[in-house]
């Protein structure tokens, strides 16, 4: 048997010192970590409210038990926020996310005759029997609510980046994707506690838990900074991912699109910039002479891909050279990869099936089958 009090002390443990480290001590990402912190606290407060039921502690310290219980309401909106800063160009704190905490000062304010007399208030029937249901269903929902929204703003990351980087498996942030996974599970998890009460699966919840604070304590004291640029690109970048508007079709003149586009091909054709496995789209546009936008707008409606694509598909090229090419024979894959701008050997086969249809080595058999 599992002791359910003892595992969960750990994984509170475990929470508060990882929020703890990453509210005072982010190296990279300072604001999303803070709100990441802030996350793991909450998280490790709720956590705590078993292993303090064990020890009855709500029955010696009622008020302070039932603080830790309303900052429940504080969990899904503190990972939101986190999730909106990891995945915000412009950082900076607006009044208008305050409402996120609605939910927790209405709460807090119902309970304040809790704990000024002890006492909770007295509703008459049928009252009585809407506010239990309100609140019964407030947290849940809110958590499932905030779940939605946070896995939705990381998949808008994803497409947002493609706009203007080419290394995007650095800046992607699958780890808090895969944090968000997880943490369904760790949410279908308490459902069963609050509403089921499935036995069997009530044995494992702490354990869950506690992997879901190990995961994230691997990758969130691992990261790198998501967007490294100076703040006049990010300026620049803010303007083409946050438009609201589609980008005006006669940005450019007909004269400074013909001459922006013979440069663009000499730089990739000729200095083969592609091949800059850190290329970004303000790098491009420097070396083009051109603004971000301008440079967004030319890849975007002259060549009709997004920045990411556009440079992949030079560097696909390059690579079905090479890996035909008996000068190249003694790299292995990931070498060919890393030649033609790659970072990773998953970023580049899944480029390469894109574009050819094929793996790598099924292309190198293919060609060399026509060739036989």
């Amino acid at each position: 048997m599992i002791n359910i009090p003892l595992v969960m002390s750990i994984a509170s443990g475990a929470s508060l010192l990882l929020g703890f480290l990453l509210f005072n001590y982010p190296q990279h990402n300072i604001t999303p970590n803070k709100w990441l912190g802030f996350f793991i606290l909450t998280l490790g407060l709720a956590m705590m409210e078993i292993f303090l039921v064990s020890q009855n502690f709500h029955l010696y310290h009622p008020a302070y038990f039932e603080v830790i219980g309303i900052s429940r309401f504080l969990i899904a909106p503190t990972l939101y926020l986190a999730i909106l800063n990891f995945t915000s160009l412009n950082k900076s704190f607006k009044f208008v996310l305050l409402w996120h905490f609605v939910p927790f000062i209405l709460v807090l304010l119902f309970r304040v005759p809790f704990f000024v007399s002890g006492q909770n208030i007295d509703f008459q029937s049928p009252i009585r029997e809407i506010v239990f249901f309100v609140l019964q269903l407030a947290l849940p929902s809110q958590a499932i609510l905030y779940w939605v929204l946070s896995f939705r703003r990381l998949r808008q990351h994803q497409k947002n980046i493609n706009l203007f980087s080419s290394a995007n498996e650095k800046i992607d942030l699958l780890w808090l994707q895969s944090f968000l996974i997880i943490l369904l599970i760790v949410l279908i998890v308490w459902l069963n506690l609050v509403f089921l009460n499935i036995q069997p699966l009530k044995e494992f919840t702490p354990l869950i838990y506690l992997i879901c604070i190990f995961f994230l304590a691997h990758f969130s004291l691992k990261q790198g900074e998501v967007f490294d640029f100076s703040p006049a690109d990010i300026r620049n970048l803010s303007e083409i991912i946050e438009v609201k508007n589609p980008i005006v079709k006669q940005r450019l003149t007909t004269d400074q699109i013909t001459t922006l586009n013979d440069k663009l091909n000499y730089l990739m054709t000729v200095d083969r910039l592609y091949l800059e496995n850190e290329l970004s789209l303000p790098v491009l546009s420097k070396k083009l002479g051109a603004s971000p936008n301008d440079t967004s707008y030319l890849i975007n409606e002259i060549h009709k891909e997004n920045f990411y694509n556009f440079i992949n598909r030079y560097r696909i090229e390059e690579a079905k050279n090479l890996l035909l090419d008996s000068q190249y024979q003694k790299l292995s894959i990931i070498g060919i990869a890393y030649e033609c701008g790659f970072n990773s050997k998953a970023a580049f086969n899944a480029a390469f099936k894109k574009y050819t249809g094929q793996s790598p080595t099924e292309y190198i058999k293919l060609s060399q089958n026509r060739g036989s």
